[in-house]
C-alpha cells in the first residue's frame, strides 16, 4: 500500500486567557482521511480540557493531564472543538494536514 504525502499542513495555537472559560479552536478545514492533533504546550502548568462544543461534552471533557500530552481526532473541521483550563495562560497547539 502506497503512502501519499499531503502538500500542505496547518499549525495554530490557542491561548487560554481566562480560567474556566471555553475557547474554540481556530476554524481549519481538515483534509479528507486526515486527523487533527491537539496538544498541551510543553510549557503548560495545568491540565487542558478538550470537548465538543455542546453542554454534555463540556460537562465531561477529555483531559490532557500533563504538558506535552495530545489527542488525535478524525474530524472534518476544528470549529466544533473547544478547550479550557482551570489556570489562565495555558496554550493549546494543533496541527493538521490540509
Amino acid at each position: 500500500m502506497a503512502i501519499h504525502s499531503r502538500p500542505t499542513f496547518t499549525t495554530a495555537q490557542v491561548t487560554i486567557t481566562n480560567d474556566d472559560e471555553w475557547y474554540p479552536l481556530p476554524s481549519i478545514k481538515v483534509g479528507e482521511g486526515c486527523e487533527v492533533v491537539i496538544k498541551s504546550s510543553a510549557d503548560n502548568t495545568a491540565p487542558i480540557n478538550v470537548a465538543h462544543n455542546d453542554d454534555d461534552s463540556k460537562a465531561a471533557p477529555f483531559v490532557l493531564d500533563n504538558a506535552g500530552d495530545s489527542i488525535s481526532l478524525c474530524i472534518k473541521g476544528t470549529e466544533q472543538i473547544v478547550v479550557s483550563s482551570s489556570v489562565a495562560g495555558q496554550v493549546v497547539e494543533l496541527i493538521t494536514e490540509k
